[in-house]
């Protein structure tokens, strides 16, 4: 791989020549920021790259790339009525494999290692830790000079919210975009049916106890009133129990599987509130109150599920409407955190890992500059609701509505899954205004205003951490095999395979053996590191 030069040019004519919608971007020079990190470009034997005002959309010559990216409904995401739309824009044809969420994973792991690597990683889910193993080997390349040359509107996004830092590896190069979102939950909530409250009686829970209550009336009163013992009290797809832990007091960064208070951190599979955790789960699936398959279940599992009958109580999702449709949408409210603290995840809006470039990619700044156009307003609008007139109209008051039963879908689930490039994973995108604030819809107001609710027990959002590159790499081979300990001992433990009285002690012996205090050790010095770097 060459790496490029920073070329010292001044970038109002790349706003100009790409799209409209760039117009809001930093028009001053190429110049890397006072914040934004910087790199060694001394190397003789670099190629400079195009300037950026030599560059206009849509291209003369089509270039086409290869692509790796997840799929939210198995269709492949370059037949998506956004990705045809950015092709007409800017001549940029993508090769698209898209995949699952059960193969995503694999598939991407196989493609890295196997050396068959795409020319980009968009909407595939890797992290901070891959991003830069991958990277330090050469495969990834730094983004830094591309950023700094032909991204201005990423550049003051990353500026305005002061989120360099978020998105640099140890050794001080960004191996990934992200996706800027504002400040919001870091993990699903729980909501439960407020129709089957009514019918059995119950309001919604506010402690264990009645958490435990309402389950086993769900279990046993027919709320949903067809005569038969068919209801879920409560449906968690694989991974999914772990989203009930802010109900027990516990927001967990699920970075570092720890949990802050007063400038402590606290590892969360070791301790007493993860024990009590187990305790509950493994009492109530022994009683049948949660989906017996909830440690192999996929929420394609409990969107068939949800699309055709009624039989879900309570379920841990990020918006109910994805799984029971927009017409019993309503019927769900949210469960507030019993204890009343500050104890559901937050975060201050940068995710991780929207999109990777790799070596294998001859033209890398064509690719900055597609992505750039998504952190303006115009492109933000695009990626979040595809194409107005389309998939989406404009009121005269600037609001805007789903054009659903139309050409693109007949609901809003299908429409999003199929015709944008928001949802599941992180993508290079940022904060749409209309999204949110200018949307007509009943059933998407009604989770935008629940979730509105839910972030005055939020907690402080995550620390930003950071690992020196001796750290990354010890650490990148302890989480591995401790991780994959700690979600087989929850399994076992939750589905009675294993007891939890007799085992907890072995438990903490093997990830000691695991050496997990010194997992903890790397993690509580980039803590502490933080922490100084607060003030």
């Amino acid at each position: 791989m060459k790496k490029r030069l920073i070329a010292l040019l001044c970038i109002f004519v790349l706003a100009a020549t790409w799209l409209a919608g760039c117009s809001s971007a930093d028009t001053t020079t190429g110049q890397t920021t006072d914040n934004a990190p910087q790199t060694d470009t001394s190397n003789s034997d670099q190629e400079a790259a195009p300037a950026a005002e030599s560059i206009s959309f849509p291209l003369e010559e089509t270039y086409t790339i290869t692509a790796f990216a997840f799929s939210n409904t198995g269709q492949e995401l370059d037949k998506s009525l956004f990705m045809q739309t950015m092709e007409e824009k800017t001549n940029i044809h993508w090769d698209m494999t898209t995949v699952s969420e059960a193969e995503l994973v694999e598939k991407r792991n196989l493609s890295f290692n196997g050396g068959e690597y795409y020319d980009v990683y968009i909407k595939s889910g890797i992290d901070a830790v891959d991003a830069y193993k991958y990277g330090s080997q050469g495969i990834l390349i730094p983004l830094n000079d591309l950023i700094d040359q032909y991204m201005p509107n990423l550049k003051a996004a990353l500026d305005e919210m002061d989120a360099w830092k978020d998105i640099t590896s140890a050794d001080g190069n960004i191996y990934a975009l992200p996706q800027l979102d504002g400040p919001g939950l870091a993990a699903p909530s729980c909501f439960v049916n407020e129709k089957w409250l009514e019918k059995v009686g119950l309001d919604v829970p506010t402690t264990q106890e009645e958490f435990l209550e309402v389950l086993r009336a769900f279990r046993d009163k027919d709320p949903n009133g067809n005569g038969q013992q068919d209801e879920y009290p409560i449906y968690c797809p694989a991974g999914a129990v772990e989203y009930t832990l802010p109900l027990f007091g516990v927001a967990m960064d699920y970075n570092t599987y720890s949990y802050y208070e007063d400038g402590e951190m606290i590892y969360v599979p070791t301790s007493e509130v993860y024990k009590d955790f187990l305790a509950f789960w493994a009492n109530a699936y022994q009683e049948g109150l949660i989906n017996q398959d909830c440690y192999t279940a996929t929420w394609d599992d409990i969107n068939a599920i949800g699309a055709t009958s009624d039989t879900l109580g309570i379920i841990p999702t990020w918006g109910v409407y994805q799984h029971v449709g927009t017409e019993r949408d309503e019927d769900y409210v949210n469960i507030l955190p019993f204890n009343g603290a500050h104890s559901i995840p937050s975060t201050t809006g940068v995710q991780y890992g929207g999109l990777c470039i790799t070596d294998r990619c001859t033209r890398p700044e064509l690719i900055c500059m597609w992505a750039d156009y998504l952190y303006s307003q115009e492109g933000a609008d695009l990626g979040r609701l595809g194409v107005e007139g389309k998939t989406y109209t404009l009121d005269e008051d600037g609001m805007y509505y789903w054009n659903v039963d139309g050409e693109y879908g007949s609901d809003i689930t299908t429409i999003r899954n199929t015709h944008t490039l928001y949802g599941w994973y992180p993508v290079p995108l940022i904060k749409s205004d209309l999204f949110d604030e200018g949307n007509t819809n009943e059933e998407k107001l009604n989770i935008y205003k629940l979730r509105q609710e839910m972030l005055q027990y939020a907690a402080e959002p995550f620390p930003s951490l950071s690992w020196t590159a001796e750290e990354m790499e010890e650490r990148a081979a302890l989480v591995t095999t401790i991780t994959s300990y700690i979600s087989q001992y929850q399994a076992e433990v939750v589905t009675g395979q294993v007891d939890l009285e007799s085992s907890w002690d072995q438990y903490l012996a093997t990830l000691e053996s695991m050496q997990v205090s010194r997992l903890n050790e790397i993690d509580r010095a980039a803590y502490t590191r933080w922490l100084s770097e607060q003030g």
